[in-house]
């Protein structure tokens, strides 16, 4: 570490040290450093961060986090999306009531689809702990521990919750996740002004308990150029460019994907020749919930992405892209949705070292290939959509006017292509192919009707965007 940080990193401290530190504290493990430097000015001393990624399919990450919730002197930062885990939260307050302070962002909202974490939430409350909460507009969706005594980060996609750290059976039942520590200077930096700020807001971050004061606890710091936290910034304009640079291959492991901008990245990708794999969690596939996890899905599957999901029991909700011929990863807690890329609160990293994106790579072919023997992953297959509901003219109408008739069908969720067959005989032609249809609404489509006392049949075919169809049945009307 050069003499430069070293010196910054004295005069940087959380503003609120406690009474008793520890005995031997980071000012004296600096100055001893200092030290070194000046006896043997020619020597260099380790300049990487220590800094590991966990795996949650068959690593307990949840031991290394309460260590160092165990270890912290100085001041403890959380945010979070949920937390459902009580040994999570009794560190924490085990820590507040030693004397060390600690601070909970958080999103009350939450609470409405876990009870468990609405239990946590009274918990912390009632120990003491200062919280704020997201209460209006997009959700908070940070998941991080800051420890500022260590100078070290935990960051990733996993909530606070013990399934999302600890496998119950490794390589079969777990959530796929990444949990990153680091004391990388700029990273810890970036995050301490990134929790100062949105502390210190009155914008939608509202008091939730416990608070006396709004003010900064850090020195504020420039963030990182290789970090990237929404709404600051935008997730999709840094990350899609880098899709569209890439020439040699992209590797996607990603839990929703609901919004066009990421998939289109990597169709284009795809044009241009790069190969392009994806592992993806299936459960949205036919989620109506949000049924453009399926258009994007089938889509890039049309275009040619070579796609696999999970086959094992837990779900899918790591978030990283590597980008072979750049030595880039990309990683955090932002899905590819609009909320992820604009509005909620998220931190994505973009980095270059070399370690990150060879743990990453040996993570996604293992799950690829199923290489430990076990099934992780399995081929997607696209399933059809569901077949389209008529509603109007009714079958064997009579008296339709000849100056025209509107076919008026819904298609349903998994539709967003139709091809319509019209004509007079009991087996109609097709009159329109790939037309564009809306899986919520009722589409409608006019045809000419020019003569008298004729009868005309129709059908349509939906389609989804991988192509897989759903016919409904033929049916006739009569002109007057």
């Amino acid at each position: 570490m050069a003499r430069g940080v070293l010196f910054r990193r004295l005069h940087s401290r959380p503003k609120e040290e406690p009474l008793h530190p520890e005995p031997f504290t980071r000012l004296h493990r600096y100055l001893f450093a200092l030290s070194l430097v000046a006896l043997f000015p020619l020597a260099s001393l380790p300049a990487a961060a220590a800094e590991r990624l966990c795996d949650t399919s068959f690593q307990d990450c949840r031991a290394p986090l309460l260590t160092l919730i165990a270890n912290e002197r100085v001041r403890i930062d959380v945010a979070f999306d949920m937390m459902e885990d009580d040994v999570m939260a009794d560190a924490l307050i085990k820590r507040f009531k030693g004397g060390v302070p600690v601070r909970v962002l958080m999103d009350p909202r939450r609470n409405a689809v876990s009870a468990r974490n609405a239990a946590i939430l009274q918990k912390l409350a009632a120990a003491g702990i200062p919280m704020r909460g997201k209460t209006s507009g997009s959700s908070l969706h940070w998941k991080f521990m800051l420890f500022a005594g260590q100078e070290t980060l935990e960051a990733g996609a996993a909530n606070f919750s013990d399934y999302y750290f600890i496998p119950v059976t490794p390589y079969l039942n777990y959530t796929d996740e990444a949990v990153f520590f680091t004391d990388d200077d700029a990273l810890v930096d970036s995050f301490k002004t990134r929790m100062d700020d949105a502390w210190t807001t009155t914008v939608q971050i509202t008091n939730y308990a416990n608070v006396t004061s709004l003010a900064r606890q850090y020195d504020t710091f420039a963030i990182s150029p290789d970090l990237n936290f929404v709404p600051w910034q935008n997730f999709s304009k840094r990350a899609v460019p880098r899709y569209d640079a890439e020439t040699k291959q992209i590797d996607v492991m990603m839990y929703k994907i609901t919004e066009p901008g990421h998939a289109d990245g990597l169709i284009r990708a795809v044009k241009r020749g790069v190969p392009v794999r994806l592992i993806v969690e299936p459960s949205w596939y036919r989620n109506p919930a949000n049924v453009w996890q399926a258009y994007n899905v089938d889509r890039l599957h049309a275009a040619g992405v070579r796609i696999r999901v999970r086959a094992h029991a837990g779900f899918t909700h790591q978030k990283s892209v590597l980008l072979y011929a750049q030595a880039m990863s990309i990683f955090g807690s932002s899905n590819w949705t609009s909320e992820s890329n604009t509005s909620q609160h998220e931190h994505n990293y973009f980095t270059t070292k070399d370690w990150i994106l060879a743990w990453f790579k040996a993570n996604f072919n293992r799950k690829w290939g199923n290489s430990t023997g076990k099934a992780e992953t399995k081929a997607f297959t696209p399933l059809p959509p569901d077949k389209p509901v008529y509603t109007a003219p009714a079958s064997l109408a009579a008296g339709q006017p000849r100056t025209g008739v509107t076919l008026t069908w819904k298609p349903g969720p998994w539709a967003h292509k139709a091809d319509i067959y019209f004509g007079t005989t009991s087996s109609p032609p097709l009159l329109a192919a790939n037309v564009s249809v809306s899986p919520s609404t009722t589409k409608k489509y006019a045809v000419q009707t020019p003569v008298a006392g004729r009868t005309y049949y129709w059908k349509i075919v939906s389609k989804t965007m991988a192509n897989q169809t759903a016919a409904g049945p033929v049916w006739s009307f009569t002109t007057q």
